[in-house]
């Protein structure tokens, strides 16, 4: 999946992968307690007579892409994981109703606003307008998708061009992780510390039922 501020929709499609490289393959299928396979024979596009290195080439630069993509999407779970942590203690601290936790809520926001300033690092900050808009500076993760394209318009062999935009992507995905790994270093551990010492419990004090 691609980096996202936000889960995927309950039941949304599982991504589709990229192309794989002509050759024969096993295919396994699995339907409940049912399984099946079979072998299946990929054939290169008969229009195209290029170099198969040519081919070979580019497909390994779309499985370095794959990788970047997928630690920068686990970088932005990673994120979720913890917003989604520090609205919980938002949540029940604030059905408490107890002036002792008035320092864990202000630490609570601002770890929020933290995580969400990382995000905008790595996507952009989120905008709300309306209509055909653009932004003045591309987001950091928006360098992967330039290059997944000027590697998947030619078939040619890689040129200055595609290393070049390949350094970009890992560059950023490099800063990216970077400014992750920094927040988890420098910021969530004082934070973890903090709460797992707030007492929240969810036990209330009943007063007897009376009808008079």
């Amino acid at each position: 999946r691609q980096p996202s501020r936000e889960k995927a929709r309950p039941n949304a499609p599982e991504p589709g992968g990229g192309n794989v490289l002509p050759g024969t393959y096993k295919l396994r299928m699995t339907f409940g307690d049912q399984k099946d396979s079979t072998m299946i024979n990929v054939k290169g596009d008969p229009r195209f007579t290029n170099d198969a290195a040519y081919i070979q080439a580019r497909y390994a630069l779309n499985k370095e892409l794959d990788k970047i993509t997928s630690l920068v999407s686990t970088a932005t779970e990673r994120l979720r994981e913890s917003r989604d942590i520090a609205d919980e203690f938002e949540k029940r601290m604030k059905e408490a109703k107890r002036d002792d936790l008035k320092e864990a809520m202000d630490k609570s926001k601002a770890v929020k606003d933290s995580i969400n300033k990382v995000f905008d690092f790595i996507l952009g900050a989120e905008d709300t307008r309306q209509g055909i808009t653009a932004t003045e500076f591309p987001s950091n993760v928006s360098f992967l998708g330039t290059a997944r394209f000027y590697v998947n318009t030619s078939r040619e062999a890689v040129t200055d061009r595609e290393n070049r935009v390949m350094k970009h992507a890992n560059d950023k995905a490099q800063l990216i992780l970077d400014k992750v790994n920094t927040f988890y270093k420098d910021q969530w551990p004082a934070y973890r510390e903090m709460m797992e010492k707030v007492n929240i419990s969810p036990f209330k004090d009943y007063q007897p039922l009376n009808k008079n």
